[in-house]
C-alpha cells in the first residue's frame, strides 16, 4: 500500500517509479508490439522517457515546494554535484560540437537518463520510508523479472527463431527477432523480451545479485530465490554472452567475499578451495577442447569458417581506434558521435567502441570520463558503506555495480535502458541522503 499521508503528487511519482521498474524489462517487447499494431512505433519507443520526466520533475517540485533549500542539498552533497556536472558537460558539448540532430539528442538520452532515475530514486527517499521503499521496489522488480526469465527458457525450448516477428520484430524496427553466434543458426541465442542477448545477460546480473544476497542474508525465505538465481544461471548460459558470464561470476565472487554471514566465514576455505578447483578445472578443459567446435564458436566466436572478423578482432579494432581517437581528441566529439547512437549519425558516421568506457571518452572527451569514472566510484564507495550497516540490497547492487563494471569494457551496458535504468532506479533509493539508516 502506498503511504496515504503523502501528498497526491508524491504518490504519483511513485506509481509512475515503480511502473518504470515493472515496465523496463518488457519495454522493447510491449513498445515494438503495440508501435507496429497501431502504427505508433516511434511514440510507443520514447513513452518511458516522457514518463521519467515527468516523474522526476513531479517528485523535484514536492520536494522544493515542502522542503525548500534544494540548492543547500546539493551543496552538501558531492555526488550530486558531479553527476549535474557530468550532465551540464553533455549539454555543453552538445551546444559547441553540433552533430547529426537524431544521433545527438539520442546520445543526450543515453548518457543522462539512467543518472536522472537515480536522483529521482534519492528524492523519493525523502518521502517515504526507507524500509518500504525497498520492499515494494524489489517485489515490483522480482515479480516481473519471472516471465521474463521463463519466457527466455522458452525462447530457446520451444519457440521458432522467428517468433518475434509475429510481434513486430524485424531489422527495419530497430530490434532483431533472433540472434545467433556468426550467424550460424544450430547456434542460437536468447534475448527474452530484452533488446538483445548481451542485454539480456547484464539484466540478470542484476536479478543473479539480488537472489544469490537474499539467498544468503535471508535463509528463511531463500526457496523462491534459489529458483530465481538457478533460473538466472540457465537463462545466462544460453545468452552465450561472454561480457554477461564475465560479469556475473566477477558479480557472485563479490558477494561471497563480502559477505559477512558466520557460516560463510567459518567455510571460506573451504569456499575459496571449491572455486580454485573449479577454476583449474576448466582453465583445462578450455585448453584441452580448445579447438572443437563448440569452444570455437561459443567461447571464442572465431570459428574457421567466419570469413569477416571474428568478434575478438572486431572488439580489438574498436578498442585501437577508439584510444587513438581520444588521443586526438580529447575534448570529445560530443553526445551522438559514438556508441549505440552513432549508428543514427549519418554526418560523421557510426563508431562502435564495444566499450562504454571508450564510449564516454570519445563522446566527452577525457573530462566527461573522468567524471563519469567518479561518479561510479563514489557510488560504489557509498554502497560499500551501506553494507557495513547489515543491508542485503546494498550488497546485491554494490557486487552488481562491480560486475557491470566489468562488462562495460566489453559491451555499453547503461546504454540498454532496460540494464541501466533498473539498476540506478534502485541504487537511488538505497543511496539515501539523509541520516536514515538502510537496515531492513
Amino acid at each position: 500500500m502506498i503511504d496515504k499521508t503523502q501528498t497526491t503528487p508524491v504518490r504519483i511519482s511513485l506509481y509512475i517509479f515503480l511502473s518504470l521498474l515493472a515496465y523496463m524489462p518488457l519495454h522493447i517487447f510491449l513498445s515494438t508490439w503495440i508501435g507496429t499494431s497501431f502504427g505508433v512505433l516511434p511514440a510507443a519507443k520514447i513513452a518511458k522517457d516522457v514518463l521519467l520526466v515527468a516523474g522526476f520533475i513531479l517528485i523535484l517540485c514536492a520536494y522544493i515546494f515542502s522542503r525548500g533549500g534544494v540548492w543547500k542539498q546539493i551543496q552538501k552533497d558531492r555526488l550530486v554535484q558531479v553527476i549535474l556536472a557530468y550532465g551540464v558537460l553533455n549539454v555543453l558539448l552538445a551546444v559547441v560540437r553540433p552533430t547529426e540532430l537524431d544521433a545527438e539528442i539520442l546520445g543526450l538520452v543515453y548518457n543522462t537518463r539512467f543518472l536522472v532515475i537515480f536522483l529521482y530514486g534519492l528524492l523519493l527517499s525523502r518521502f517515504f520510508e526507507v524500509k518500504y521503499l525497498h520492499r515494494v521496489s524489489v517485489k515490483t522488480l522480482t515479480v516481473v523479472a519471472a516471465p521474463v526469465l521463463v519466457f527466455g527458457i522458452l525462447q530457446y525450448l520451444l519457440l521458432p527463431s522467428d517468433a518475434l516477428s509475429n510481434f513486430g520484430y524485424s531489422r527495419a524496427n530497430g530490434v532483431l527477432p533472433a540472434f545467433f553466434i556468426d550467424d550460424k543458426p544450430d547456434l542460437e541465442r536468447i534475448m527474452s523480451t530484452l533488446r538483445d542477448p548481451n542485454s539480456f545477460g547484464s539484466y540478470l546480473i542484476i536479478i543473479g545479485a539480488l537472489s544469490l544476497t537474499l539467498i544468503l542474508k535471508k535463509p528463511k525465505i531463500s526457496k523462491p530465490y534459489t529458483f530465481y538465481f538457478l533460473l538466472s544461471a540457465a537463462c545466462l548460459w544460453l545468452t552465450f554472452s561472454r561480457s554477461a558470464w564475465i560479469g556475473f561470476a566477477v558479480m557472485t565472487l563479490t558477494i561471497l567475499a563480502l559477505q559477512t554471514n558466520k557460516t560463510f566465514v567459518s567455510h571460506v576455505k573451504k569456499y575459496l578451495l571449491f572455486i580454485s578447483v573449479c577454476t583449474i578445472l576448466t582453465g583445462l578443459f578450455i585448453f584441452s577442447a580448445r579447438n572443437s567446435y563448440f569452444m570455437q564458436n561459443v567461447i571464442f566466436h572465431a570459428d574457421q569458417s567466419t570469413v569477416l572478423e571474428d568478434s575478438n578482432q572486431l572488439r580489438a579494432r574498436f578498442w585501437r581506434e577508439s584510444l587513438n581517437g581520444i588521443v586526438d581528441d580529447p575534448l570529445g566529439g560530443g553526445p551522438g558521435t559514438a556508441g549505440l547512437a552513432s549508428i543514427r549519425n549519418q554526418t560523421q558516421g557510426t563508431e562502435l567502441n564495444e566499450n562504454y568506457y571508450l564510449q564516454i571518452g570519445s563522446e566527452l572527451g577525457i573530462l566527461g570520463l573522468v567524471l563519469f569514472c567518479s561518479i561510479i566510484f563514489m557510488v560504489g564507495a557509498r554502497l560499500y558503506r551501506a553494507t557495513k550497516v547489515d543491508g542485503w540490497l546494498p550488497l546485491a547492487l554494490l557486487a552488481s555495480l562491480i560486475g557491470l563494471s566489468v562488462a562495460n569494457f566489453f559491451v555499453h551496458v547503461w546504454s540498454n535502458e532496460s540494464v541501466a535504468l533498473t539498476w540506478w532506479a534502485l541504487a537511488g533509493i538505497v543511496l539515501v541522503t539523509t541520516n536514515k539508516q538502510f537496515k531492513n
